[in-house]
């Protein structure tokens, strides 16, 4: 059965690249240091910058070179703008308004425009609320100017994707003193730059074993992966979510400190991926702590558990013939509960174990991990259409290989 459910507004068009994140970026006014421009292209949606109380105000970021802008993304905090304009410039002086609206609503507004230049800016001019201006990030995306810091991923291929390694070195690294949770093994990219973090959970008397053909397939795509251990075979899955958000105040921790292989190797962003009992952390971990911004839930169990509240981009994938979580049971009910997510449901020929190591179409899979992912915590448009349109069609109407699949696609 193929079921596709509700349309959200689509991200970026698949063949830009996100130009602005980690550039050198000014502004009018900060309203304080805890909120300065630079969080407004850092790529973590937990921090952001905030003008003084007062019009007008700008921000605009510096490209490094001329490029062709054909979308940008304003991730609002409540402090939004009602009136304003996107321009661009060559010289950072002279000013071309791409996009100009009185009527703005806040919330993420993404916006196709047309224009050229090295500078591109926000430039608001009346405000929506008493307060100031607020973005938790904003996201310009095009063509031209180089490889975006940190983004040394090439474009990937089904192939690629269905590949054992991806296309980065990788190494790993054994945490020494774990933190609230039992124990740890790294597996990051040599290459230079900083990627999301990922959190692998293992299920009911699981081990790093669990999940992991997982942990160099995602380190290989660009992410610095965490696979856990928990402080007993048996814990719960409200256990289990704890954990993951210990191991990833680890994790960060590690990447902001020095002396350590994955120092600087961090960019502040979080995701999760769990099986069966961590796969019901994966969803306690998502709906409490708000540095979790994707999950992926692999044959999750949470008996009455409530996750309705979950917001985050959640990819639920389960076994047809599972006899301890059945998607029926637990993952189909979360996943027509929240309905502010963006959601990716997958359901696969095998029994509880099918997403474990040794189990499963690894290859599919794992191209849809990586996919999901590299979508949704690295903003990577390119793996888009592996998840929605017809590059994913093969997979999707493969009745062999799926047997259930829903999402909100166009993501």
């Amino acid at each position: 059965m193929t079921l596709t459910l509700l349309t959200f507004a689509a991200p970026p068009a698949s063949a830009a690249d996100l130009l602005s994140q980690g550039k050198p970026v000014t502004s009018s006014s900060n309203q304080s240091a805890s909120t300065p421009a630079s969080a407004a292209v850092d790529g973590n949606t937990a921090t952001r910058w905030s003008s003084t109380f007062s019009d007008p105000q700008w921000l605009g970021v510096d490209l490094g070179a001329g490029v062709t802008i054909s979308q940008v993304v304003l991730r609002w905090e409540a402090a939004y703008a009602r009136a304003f304009q996107i321009q661009t410039s060559d010289d950072g002086t002279t000013w071309t308004t791409v996009y100009s609206t009185t009527t703005g609503a806040g919330g993420v507004q993404t916006l196709d425009v047309n224009g050229n230049g090295r500078y591109v800016r926000l430039n608001a001019t009346r405000r929506g609320t008493a307060y100031g201006y607020s973005l938790w990030e904003f996201q310009v995306y095009g063509t031209g100017g180089g490889t975006p810091p940190g983004n040394t991923v090439p474009d990937p291929t089904a192939a690629s994707l269905e590949a054992t390694d991806g296309p980065l070195p990788t190494a790993s690294y054994t945490v020494p003193s774990p933190a609230g949770y039992g124990s740890g093994t790294i597996t990051y990219p040599t290459s230079s730059g900083s990627y999301p973090g990922v959190v692998l959970m293992p299920g009911y008397q699981g081990t790093q074993q669990n999940l992991q053909w997982l942990a160099p397939r995602l380190a290989s795509w660009g992410f610095v992966v965490i696979n856990v251990g928990t402080t007993t075979l048996t814990d719960d899955p409200a256990s289990r979510g704890r954990q993951i958000s210990a191991a990833g105040t680890q994790l960060l921790a590690l990447g902001n400190a020095t002396g350590n292989p994955v120092s600087g190797k961090l960019n502040g962003t979080l995701g999760a991926v769990g099986h069966s009992m961590g796969g019901g952390g994966v969803m306690a971990a998502l709906r409490d702590d708000a540095r979790f911004k994707a999950g992926v839930p692999t044959a999750p169990y949470y008996p009455n558990a409530d996750f309705s509240g979950v917001t985050d981009p959640t990819f639920f994938l389960t076994c047809q013939s599972d006899p301890v979580a059945h998607g029926n049971t637990y993952a189909v009910p979360w996943y027509n509960s929240m309905a502010q997510a963006e959601k990716l449901y997958v359901e696969v020929p095998g029994d509880h174990l099918c997403p474990m190591t040794g189990s499963g179409n690894k290859a599919k899979q794992g191209k849809w991990i990586v996919s999901f992912l590299s979508l949704w915590l690295r903003a990577d448009t390119r793996f888009g259409p592996f998840l929605c349109g017809p590059a994913r069609d093969a997979d999707k109407n493969n009745a062999a290989l799926v047997t259930r699949w829903m999402d909100t696609c166009q993501f």
